[in-house]
């Protein structure tokens, strides 16, 4: 028996070195991240693939270099079995050990136990097609795959760049060529002669269809469809956008199947172009989904996803079983995962069996098999129809009766070839639905009202470990972290049709939270109130939303010296425009807040700092009974803003008007609640600024118990001291020429309130109203903190990180 060759691959595994501290793991679309860190991951893939081969006595394997609807800098790879299919999933583990070797020799030592473990003839051939697609990475990580080929002497077969379908395609084609189950011509030639010819033949002698208008999302998709078009003749004509394939990110940037997914809006590329009544549809970045989409009379966007298609192509087929007289003997059925909108599910429900898997290639095509038909598209648009080979033999042998089971059933053959059977195909799939529609004869309008989708948003969220969160019932519900699921079952009750739930991704530390409910609104709102539960304790627990509040470092006259504010309803760790804004913004005074609501809605008008001409506001904690005094509050409030200052149109404002401003307010709230005979205490941390001084309180209307936390700190520069993103300020000398309001350091002590000087001078000023109680009273150190503590509002003492040396400078947080 021939050993492995230790040799070459020492040689060239020594070029190709693990990142150190790097860690993969393969999952639903193989290896995926940035592909700056992926040369040693292709490089054991190579190796994998001819050892997936050989075990396999010598069949085709294919690797797809690629990362679909990812953005540019990230690439990926994957491995397709045989017959097109995914890899089989006890290989998975196998690919994850293999990348996650530290060394040659540990990569060996894993490689022997791999070939001991599942019997590896290592005499058999190795025969390995690989393509890749756009992506500015995609040669460098060719170049490795390569290596890894080489080092096992695998026959190779490079398919350039490509669609991942074509790849899956091309894998079954050369493993079934010269057999009964031919799958047809092993070229990319091959390919565009099966599908076009099926479905020119599908339209044949049907009204001409009008121009469709196709986002190729800037990927590979584009050099495909315009080479299917040439197939095509005038069956279909197509209009090509979004084909810059050559300039730096653009792919997959701000159009695609994806990006018209998850923002349910039109590509902004496509404003002015997409017509309102014609069909257009998104490609993702290596043509393996698909979305389609129109604009009504009034150009307001509709988006038709997977589960449209499904609706559509289902029916279809099984209004052809029907006519046919097969109903008996073939069984079809649809399989769709958990983020199904819940109105095509009812929908299909009363028409054929529906299945509900978790989400997953692998597992949505291995139920799809379990039919005589099956159908499954995710709702992302990934998706195909899969027919048994005894369902394929049935439909080819049958003999129809009348002409009209005869014409059904050639329609049937002919939709047998031009769907990709391997794998979710964009142009097959678009081919299918093309030719759906020509028969019912619908535009995609008729298309869309078939049923109505419930209003719906998808939520990332990053996590430190994906796999900390664990599902059952097909990923509907979670069982761990434990106590998430009930908190979850509570949002949901309090929205008309509401469902949500919590997943992880199978290929990055990111959980997806998707919720419905019968309003657009509702579903928004229950989706980041989801996102916005600690789904993971390593971040704050304030998810509701954000702003950033921020003055020009430079005055110009004709912009003014109102502040610039940029608000959200997502939690902030997720808002990739905040990170994009912080990196460009130089501001000297900004102002931060994440939100927990108490009150209000979810809504960008609730997300603070809240402003009016150049002043600037923002709070935390609350307003007893707030109802009870709402109504006469906002009557009393004026133009002039409750006549708290003298000018609020004015310039400019001194400490000392902004100070007693703040007095006026709070003594104005506490006379407001004692009226309305409110006896529980209202906690009362503001701060305002008008870009030159700021004014921050910590209060409550109570002589014992504590404010809710206030803490400051100060510096000359602010760094980031432990890997993480945990900063504090330094002191390089004895300018304090940074202040900043955060949650830790030095503790402002209750009822009192820091005034921050133009001069950068902090002071510590006590509230002295009723509820105040004075440092040398004993009655001060006996303040309860259970009050506080129970609204979430206390970060215990010994939580912070203390401040060393006498020469610590202060900062704030509320």
């Amino acid at each position: 028996m021939a050993a492995l060759p230790i040799d070459d691959i020492r040689r060239l595994s020594d070029l190709h070195p693990k990142p150190e501290g790097a860690k993969y793991q393969y999952g639903t679309a193989g290896f995926r991240t940035l592909g700056k860190v992926l040369d040693s991951v292709l490089f054991r893939v190579g190796i994998l693939a001819a050892l997936r081969s050989k075990k396999l006595d010598g069949k085709t394997i294919g690797v797809m270099v690629t990362a679909s609807h990812n953005p540019e800098p990230d690439n990926g790879v994957k491995l397709v079995d045989p017959r097109g299919e995914m890899l089989e999933s006890s290989w998975e583990s196998h690919a994850t050990v293999l990348a996650n070797a530290s060394s040659t020799d540990e990569l060996i030592s894993a490689l022997r136990d791999l070939i001991k473990v599942v019997k590896i003839d290592m005499s058999k051939p190795a025969r390995v097609v690989y393509a890749r697609d756009t992506r500015p990475s995609g040669p460098e990580l060719v170049s490795a795959l390569e290596d890894g080929l080489t080092a096992m002497s695998a026959e190779v077969r490079n398919a350039g760049i490509t669609t991942t379908p074509i790849l899956h395609y091309l894998v079954r084609a050369i493993n079934t060529k010269g057999t009964k189950d031919a799958y047809g011509e092993d070229s990319e030639e091959g390919y565009y002669i099966k599908l076009s010819g099926a479905f020119n033949k599908l339209v044949a002698g049907r009204p001409a269809c009008s121009p469709l208008l196709i986002d190729c999302a800037n990927g590979v998709g584009a050099l495909a469809a315009q080479e299917l078009s040439r197939y095509l003749r005038n069956s279909l004509p197509i209009e090509l956008e979004n084909t810059a394939i050559n300039i730096p990110g653009a792919l997959n940037n701000s159009c695609g199947a994806d990006f018209v997914k998850v923002n349910q809006k039109l590509p902004p590329s496509l404003a002015d172009i997409l017509q309102p009544g014609q069909r257009g549809c998104s490609l993702d970045g290596d043509a393996d989904r698909l979305i389609y989409f129109y604009l009504d009379e009034r150009r307001q966007f509709h988006m038709l996803d997977g589960d449209k298609i499904t609706t559509l192509v289902a029916s279809f087929i099984v209004d052809l079983v029907r006519i046919i007289g097969l109903e008996e003997k073939l069984r079809v059925g649809v399989v769709q995962t958990a983020y199904a909108n819940g109105s095509s599910t009812k929908y299909l429900c009363e028409r054929l069996p529906v299945k509900c898997v978790p989400t997953g290639v692998k597992h949505l095509h291995h139920a799809a098999e379990q039919y005589d038909v099956g159908v499954y598209f995710e709702a992302n648009g990934h998706g195909t129809v899969v027919f048994s080979q005894s369902a394929q033999e049935l439909i080819f042998s049958h003999k129809p009766s009348t002409p009209a089971q005869s014409t059904a059933l050639t329609n049937l053959q002919h939709i047998v070839n031009v769907i990709n059977q391997t794998v979710g195909d964009a142009l097959s799939d678009m081919l299918l639905v093309e030719a759906v529609l020509a028969h019912r004869s619908y535009g995609a309008a008729e298309w869309d009202s078939l049923y109505s989708d419930l209003p719906n948003r998808l939520v990332k969220v990053l996590v430190s470990d994906r796999n900390a969160f664990k599902t059952e019932d097909a990923e509907r519900r979670l069982v761990n972290p434990r106590g998430l699921q009930a908190k979850i079952d509570e949002l949901v009750k309090k929205y008309d049709g509401g469902r949500s739930f919590v997943r992880p991704s199978g290929t990055e530390d990111v959980v997806r939270v998707y919720a419905e409910a019968m309003l657009k609104p509702q579903a928004d709102e229950l989706a980041f109130r989801v996102a916005g539960l600690r789904l993971d304790h390593r971040r704050p627990i304030n998810g509701d939303g954000f702003g950033v509040g921020w003055y020009d470092s430079v005055h110009d006259e004709e912009l003014g010296s109102q502040p610039c504010i940029f608000t959200s309803v997502t939690p902030a760790w997720n808002n990739a425009n905040l990170i994009r804004l912080a990196e460009k913004i130089k501001s000297p005074l900004v102002f931060g807040h994440v939100r927990a609501t108490t009150a209000g809605s979810l809504s960008l008008d609730n997300c603070h700092p809240f402003v009016f001409g150049k002043i600037m506001f923002m709070h935390n904690g609350g307003i007893a009974d707030f109802p009870l005094i709402r109504r006469k509050l906002q009557s009393a409030l004026s133009d002039e803003i409750f006549n708290t200052l003298p000018d609020p149109h004015a310039k400019v404002f001194t400490t000392k008007i902004l100070q007693h401003a703040m007095l006026d307010t709070i003594s104005a709230l506490n006379n407001y609640t004692e009226e309305a005979g409110i006896t529980e205490a209202s906690l009362m941390n503001f701060c305002v600024t008008d870009g030159e001084s700021v004014v921050a309180t910590r209060y409550i209307s109570s002589r014992q118990d504590e404010a809710a936390s206030l803490w400051f700190s100060s510096g000359t520069t602010f760094s980031e001291y432990m890997k993480g993103g945990h900063y504090k300020m330094t002191k390089a000398d004895k300018r304090e020429n940074i202040i900043m309001i955060a949650t830790d350091w030095m503790e402002i002590r209750t009822n009192n309130m820091v005034v921050i000087t133009p001069k950068m001078n902090v002071l510590q000023i006590p509230i002295i109203d009723k509820f105040y109680v004075s440092p040398s009273d004993p009655a001060a150190l006996n303040r309860g903190t259970d009050f506080a503590a129970a609204k979430g509002l206390l970060s215990p003492r010994n939580s912070l990180a203390p401040v060393q040396g006498r020469d610590a400078a202060p900062q704030i947080s509320i």
